[in-house]
C-alpha cells in the first residue's frame, strides 16, 4: 500500500490510540510520540498552505503603468487595482483570494505620520518633503483628522459585490481618495476565480520616497516567487531603473524575474514620425532596447558576481531579453472598445492618425495589435513562473514523508527495545534482584555523575570566552558599514513643443500643427538614506545570523548530548559479571536523549523602524552627506549596542541553563532510573499478566516496523 501524507498521519494516530492502554508504563516514550505526531501536522499543514500560493509581485518606477498592466494580465482588463499617478498616491497593495470579499487598510503608524508632518514642514528639495507636503494638501482638501484617523487604527470594510469594494477602494488608494494620503499598504481579498491560489502584490514603485512604505514594500517583495519588472519602452531601463534594479532586487525567494518594455505603444508613437514603416519602427525599436537591455543587465550581472552575489547574478541574466508589451495594444486586440478608458481612446487615435499620415495610409491589423501587445510571452512566463512554483512544492513533498517516516522508525526501535528489556528483566529476574540492580545503578550515577557535569562546565566556559570574542567582532562591523556608496539619480519633467501635421495632398492641412509632449531627464549624484536604512538593517540581521550559527556551532545540544554519551560509555565497566551495562546504559540514553537544553534566540526587532526617523531620502549636497553619514554612524552604534546587549543576555540565560542542568543532572539520572525501578517493582507484582501485556504490545509495535 503506497504511504501518502494522509495516511502517514493516519498511522501515527492510530498507533497514538493503540498504545494508549501503555501510556503509564512508557510516559516518556509515549509523550515523545505525541510531539512526532504534532510536529508532523504542522509541517503539514504548513506545506497545504504554501501549496496553494503562488506570490506575484510587479515592480518599477512609479508611472511606468504597473497598475493598468496587472489588470490587463490577471483580471482581463477590469480596473481592480487603481492606476497611481503620483508617489504621493502609490500604495502598497496586496490581493488574495477569500469567498467573502474584504478591504484591510493599514495607515501609517503614529510615528510615520509625525516624520512625515515634520517633513512637510521642511524647505528642502527632498523629493519625501514634496510629497509629504502633497500628502498634507490631501489631508487638508479632504477635511479629514488624520490624527483621528490614524489613532483608531486599520479600517477594515467587507461586502458581497465587487463593485462596493472597489468604490470604497477608491476613497483609500485613488487619486482623489479622501484617505489615500495616510495610507501605507492595503490587502485586498476578492472572490474572483482567478485568485485562487495566488497573491499579487502591487507595489508603489521602488523608488517610492515615503521611507516606511518602502520597508514594508521590501518586506513582501522578499516573499514573491515571481517578478515582472516594468521600464517605460520609451525611455528603456534609464539610471533610475537600472539603479532599482541593482538595489532593490529581492536576494531571497524570486523564481522567476521577467523585464518588460511597457507602454511600448507610445514608443511607436515617438519613433514612427520618423519612420516609413510599421515594420521599420519596430525593428529600429527592437534593435535600441534589446541592445541597452544587454548591455546594462551584464553591467549589473558582473557586479553581483564581483559581489559573492551568484544567484542574483543568473536571475539578472535571465532578463536580458526584455518582452516589448503594450497593456493599450492588448485592450484594443482583445476588449470591446465600450471598455476602453479616454486614455486608451486617445492613444488609438493618435496611432492611427500617425500610420495613415507617415506610412502611405496603413492600417493596423488584428495581428499587429497582439504583437504590440506582447501578452503572449508574458502569460508564457506567468504560466512558467506557476509550473516552478508546483515544481518546488513537489520537491519539498519528496522530502516531508521520508523524513517523518524515518523519525516513526526510530522512534519504533527504541519504544521496542525498551520493552523487550522490561520483559527480559521480568522473565529472569525476581524483586530482591531488582532492589539489588537500583543499588548498583546509584553508586554508578554517584561515580559517573561528575564527569558528566565536566561536559556541561566545558560547554559553559566556551560559551562565556566564545561570546567576549563575538562581541569585538560585533564592534569591528560598525566601520565596514559606515560607508554609503553614490549613486546616481533622474528628475524628470514634461516639456511640449509643437510639429506640422501638413500633408503636401491634403492643403486643407497646410499650416497645421500639433502639441508633442515630451519627457526629458536631468541626472544627479546623490547618497541615499534608503541605502542607509538597508545597511543597519543589514548589519543587525546579519550579525544575528552569524550569532546564532556560531553559537549552535559551539553550543550544539546534539554535540553535548553525544559528549555525555561518550562520557558516559568511557565511564562503564563491562567486565563486571554482577552488573548489567547494556540496561544502565539504555537507561541513561534515554535521559540523555529527553534533556531540554538550551538554545540561542535573539529577537532583536525592526532596526529598520529604530533607525528610519534619522533619515531623509536622497541627500545631494556635501554637507547632508556628511551629516547623513554621521547619522548613519550613530545609529549602528545604538544597533550595536542592542545586539550585544540581546547576545549578552542570550549567553547569560544559555549558561544559567546549562548550570541548572549541571547542578541537577545526578538528581534527573537518578529519578529516570528510580522510575524505571518502580515500575519494574510494579510490574513484579502481576508478573505473568505485565508479560502478557507487554508481548501483546510488543505484536503491535512489530506489525508497525514491519
Amino acid at each position: 500500500m503506497t504511504t501518502t501524507f494522509d495516511t502517514h498521519l493516519e498511522r501515527l494516530s492510530s498507533l497514538s490510540t493503540h498504545i494508549l492502554p501503555w501510556q503509564d508504563k512508557f510516559p516518556a516514550s509515549y509523550a515523545e510520540l505525541q510531539h512526532i505526531k504534532g510536529m508532523y501536522g504542522e509541517k503539514l499543514k504548513r506545506f497545504a498552505e504554501d501549496e496553494q500560493t503562488l506570490n506575484i509581485a510587479i515592480m518599477g518606477q512609479v508611472k511606468a503603468g504597473k497598475s493598468s498592466f496587472l489588470n490587463a494580465l490577471l483580471f482581463d482588463g477590469k480596473p481592480v487595482l487603481p492606476e497611481a499617478s503620483t508617489p504621493k498616491t502609490a500604495n502598497l497593495t496586496r490581493i488574495s483570494y477569500a469567498a467573502a470579499p474584504r478591504l484591510e487598510v493599514e495607515f501609517y503608524s503614529v510615528e510615520d505620520w509625525q516624520r512625515i508632518t515634520e517633513q512637510a514642514k521642511s524647505n528642502q528639495d527632498y523629493q519625501e518633503v514634496k510629497v509629504a507636503k502633497e500628502q498634507m494638501l490631501m489631508i487638508e482638501e479632504a477635511g479629514i483628522d488624520a490624527q483621528a484617523i490614524i489613532q483608531q487604527g486599520n479600517y477594515v470594510h467587507e461586502s458581497d459585490e465587487l463593485e462596493d469594494i472597489m468604490r470604497v477602494l477608491n476613497d483609500y488608494a485613488g487619486n482623489d481618495g479622501k484617505y489615500t494620503g495616510l495610507v501605507k499598504m492595503i490587502r485586498l481579498y476578492l472572490s474572483l476565480p482567478e485568485l485562487e491560489g495566488y497573491n499579487i502584490i502591487d507595489t508603489p514603485g521602488m523608488n517610492d520616497p515615503v521611507v516606511s512604505r518602502t520597508q514594508r514594500t521590501k518586506q513582501e517583495m522578499a516573499n514573491s516567487d515571481v517578478v515582472f519588472f516594468l521600464s517605460r519602452a520609451s525611455n528603456f531601463l534609464d539610471t533610475a531603473d537600472t539603479d532599482l534594479l541593482s538595489k532593490q532586487l529581492p536576494e531571497a525567494g524570486i523564481k522567476r524575474l521577467v523585464l518588460v518594455a511597457g507602454q511600448y505603444d507610445s514608443a511607436i508613437e515617438q519613433d514612427g514620425f520618423d519612420r516609413d514603416s510599421l515594420a521599420t519602427t519596430e525593428a529600429n525599436l527592437q534593435k535600441r532596447i534589446v541592445s541597452r537591455a544587454q548591455n546594462d543587465i551584464s553591467k549589473l550581472a558582473d557586479e553581483k558576481d564581483k559581489a559573492g552575489m551568484g544567484k542574483t547574478a543568473e536571475i539578472l541574466r535571465s532578463i536580458a531579453t526584455p518582452v516589448l508589451s503594450s497593456t493599450y495594444a492588448h485592450g484594443f486586440a482583445n476588449w470591446d472598445r465600450t471598455l476602453w478608458n479616454h486614455n486608451m481612446q486617445h492613444v488609438f487615435a493618435q496611432l492611427t492618425e500617425m500610420a495613415e499620415d507617415e506610412w502611405d495610409g496603413y492600417k493596423f491589423t488584428q495581428e499587429d495589435w497582439q504583437r504590440i501587445a506582447g501578452f503572449v510571452p508574458l502569460q508564457q512566463a506567468y504560466q512558467q513562473a506557476k509550473a516552478d512554483k508546483e515544481k518546488v512544492i513537489a520537491e519539498q513533498k519528496a522530502g516531508l514523508l521520508p523524513e517523518a517516516k524515518l523519525n516513526l522508525k526510530n522512534w519504533l526501535n527504541e519504544y521496542y527495545e525498551q520493552i523487550n528489556q522490561r520483559i527480559i528483566t521480568l522473565e529472569q529476574g525476581d524483586m530482591a534482584e531488582v532492589e539489588q540492580r537500583q543499588k548498583q545503578y546509584q553508586n554508578k550515577i554517584m561515580a559517573i555523575g561528575t564527569k558528566l557535569e565536566d561536559v556541561i562546565e566545558t560547554a559553559i566556559r566556551e560559551a562565556q570566552e566564545r561570546q567576549k570574542e563575538i562581541s569585538r567582532e560585533l564592534k569591528q562591523g560598525i566601520q565596514q558599514n559606515s560607508e554609503l556608496k553614490t549613486r546616481t539619480g533622474t528628475d524628470t519633467y514634461e516639456d511640449s513643443y509643437e510639429v506640422s501635421t501638413s500633408t503636401w495632398y491634403k492643403p486643407w492641412t497646410w499650416g497645421a500643427t500639433s502639441t508633442q509632449c515630451i519627457t526629458k531627464t536631468v541626472n544627479y549624484e546623490y547618497v541615499s538614506s534608503g541605502d542607509a536604512i538597508d545597511q543597519i538593517t543589514n548589519y543587525a540581521h546579519q550579525c544575528e545570523s552569524d550569532i546564532e550559527y556560531i553559537f549552535s556551532q559551539l553550543v550544539n545540544p546534539n554535540d553535548i548530548k553525544a559528549k555525555l554519551r561518550k562520557s558516559l560509555l568511557d565511564s562503564l565497566d563491562t567486565k563486571s559479571a554482577d552488573f548489567d551495562p547494556a540496561q544502565f546504559k539504555n537507561l541513561i540514553n534515554q535521559s540523555i536523549s529527553q534533556l531540554q537544553l538550551p538554545e540561542l534566540n535573539m529577537d532583536i526587532g525592526d532596526v529598520g523602524s529604530i533607525t528610519s526617523a534619522s533619515f531623509k531620502g536622497e541627500v545631494r549636497s556635501e554637507d547632508d552627506r556628511r551629516e547623513l553619514k554621521r547619522q548613519l554612524n550613530s545609529a549602528l552604534k545604538v544597533v550595536f549596542e542592542k545586539l550585544n546587549t540581546e547576545f549578552v543576555s542570550s549567553v547569560g540565560l544559555v549558561v544559567d541553563s546549562l548550570k541548572a542542568i549541571k547542578q541537577n543532572l545526578e538528581a534527573n539520572l537518578t529519578q529516570k532510573l528510580q522510575d524505571e525501578l518502580e515500575q519494574l517493582k510494579a510490574d513484579m507484582q502481576d508478573k505473568q499478566t505485565t508479560l502478557t501485556s507487554y508481548q501483546e504490545l510488543t505484536q503491535i509495535v512489530e506489525a508497525q516496523i514491519e
